[in-house]
Parts: C-alpha cells; sequence; structure tokens
C-alpha cells in the first residue's frame, strides 16, 4: 500500500478505551469477535501518529467545540451528554503546508435535537473531506457498499480532485470529485480468510485522501473511519427470499378462507 505523505498525522482505529489494556492479548478468534467488543457507550480514544504540535478539537452535534490533549500517543474522546455524531479534527500546520485529519463518531447522551447533517456541513478546517451521508445511527460501513464523500476547500465544494480510499487491508481505490466536488466508492470486500456461510463481524479502517494547493499554501486532508464485513458472506438470501415467499403464500390461504366464509355467511 503506498505510504501516506511524510508529515501526515495517522489516525487509525477508534477503540473503548478498556480496550487499551487487552492491546496485547491475542485477537480474539473470529467467531467470537461480536462479543469481544466492548460497550459503544463507554469512552472511546482516538490513536494518533506524528500529532505533536497539533491543534485538536472535538466538534459536538451543536457545533461548539473543545480542545482535546494527545496523552501516550492518543487522544481519550470524552463524554459530552450530547446523543449523536461528534467530530474529532486534529490540524497541524507545517507553514507552507496544512495538514488535518477527521474522525466522525457516535458518542451516547441526551437527544442533542440536531441533525448529522449540520456537523457535516460546518467548516471545521480549510480542506476536508465530509461523508455523503454520514451513516445514520444503527448502520456502519460495510463493504460492497457504496458511498459519497464531499471534498471541499474553504466551505465550497473542490471539484476535478482526486480522492484516495485506502484500506488497512491492501486496497487503493481512486476517484474523481465531480462538479460539485462530490466522488463514490464502493468500499472493497478485502477481508482476508473470508469463510462462506461462517458469522464474521470483523472491521477494519479506511482512509478517503485529498490534497491540492490554494494561494501557495499545500493543504491535506484525510478523514479515516471503520467498515466490517459484508453479512452477505453468511445470510443466506435464498432463505430470506422463501421467508417472503412463505408470507405471501400465508397471506393468501388467509385471503381466501376469508372470502370462503364471507360467501358461506
Amino acid at each position: 500500500m503506498k505510504p501516506y505523505p511524510r508529515h501526515c498525522l495517522l489516525a487509525s482505529v477508534l477503540i473503548s478505551a478498556a480496550t487499551v489494556s487487552l492491546a496485547a492479548e491475542p485477537p480474539a478468534p473470529k467467531a467470537n469477535q461480536a462479543q469481544a467488543g466492548h460497550s459503544h457507550r463507554g469512552p472511546k480514544q482516538l490513536m494518533l501518529e506524528n500529532a505533536q504540535g497539533a491543534n485538536i478539537r472535538l466538534w459536538k452535534p451543536d457545533l461548539t467545540t473543545q480542545p482535546l490533549s494527545m496523552a501516550h500517543g492518543g487522544i481519550t474522546i470524552p463524554k459530552t451528554g450530547m446523543d449523536n455524531y461528534h467530530a474529532v479534527v486534529a490540524e497541524k500546520d507545517w507553514g507552507t503546508n496544512k495538514e488535518t485529519v477527521i474522525r466522525y463518531e457516535y458518542l451516547f447522551g441526551r437527544p442533542s435535537k440536531h441533525s448529522p447533517s449540520e456537523l457535516a456541513g460546518a467548516v471545521k478546517t480549510d480542506l476536508e473531506i465530509v461523508p455523503a451521508p454520514i451513516p445514520r445511527e444503527h448502520f456502519r460501513y460495510l463493504a460492497n457498499q457504496s458511498w459519497g464523500f464531499q471534498l471541499r476547500l474553504k466551505g465550497q465544494p473542490k471539484t476535478q480532485t482526486a480522492l484516495i480510499l485506502e484500506t488497512a487491508n491492501g486496497t487503493r481505490l481512486e476517484a474523481v470529485t465531480d462538479d460539485n466536488g462530490y466522488a463514490v466508492f464502493r468500499l472493497p470486500d478485502d477481508f482476508p480468510d473470508i469463510v462462506s456461510g461462517e458469522r464474521d463481524e470483523r472491521s477494519a479502517e479506511f482512509s478517503v485522501s485529498a490534497k491540492t494547493q490554494d494561494a501557495g499554501i499545500t493543504y491535506e486532508t484525510m478523514l479515516t473511519a471503520s467498515y466490517r464485513m459484508d453479512p452477505a458472506h453468511w445470510q443466506s438470501k435464498s432463505l430470506g427470499w422463501l421467508v417472503v415467499g412463505i408470507g405471501f403464500i400465508a397471506g393468501g390461504m388467509i385471503g381466501r378462507q376469508r372470502r370462503s366464509a364471507g360467501e358461506a355467511s
């Protein structure tokens, strides 16, 4: 896989705080990975490399922000008391080169009464990649799904610019933004050692990055997220159609019985 730019802030997987102490343990078997996960309601940590001197802020659903500090190579995302998506934005200014890493994460709390589109629409940095749309609360990025992303420079769509998608499993894809700054990627089905019919909820990291120049400044930006394996590897489509078919048949039989009862009366 092509290495990231020399100065780039490298964002790795978001994990719950409880996971940190278990990082040295062997990974759980595939069949048990769903049980091995930790609560989504606990504190989370974003691991960053080469982030010394970076300006890191947490954007809340109501568009207020608070600073975050690095500790032991990571950032603990505090509870905000607000339910909905938040965004961690890490910026580093090298003078003629400005870099940003952004991560959207769902945090739990009281209803924020704000839409994720407000957070996505806010200008959080000079060059940013925005999920279009952000996955809904109970949804997630899955392999074999197509997802859109918008590139904006100082709040305006950045057209005809390359977006690079890279996964931790080794895939690299490229797309060019259209007249509205949008590009679409089909997330690769690139998990190794897939066993057909075996439930497997592994996840991996992916990033979407872009680079451009404006007024003598080079801007680099990266959006990171995780994606899971395509459930079609263990979910039987034929069984699903069978259930639907049984439903239609049962409904038809009930309908005929009711009509016959009506005629008899």
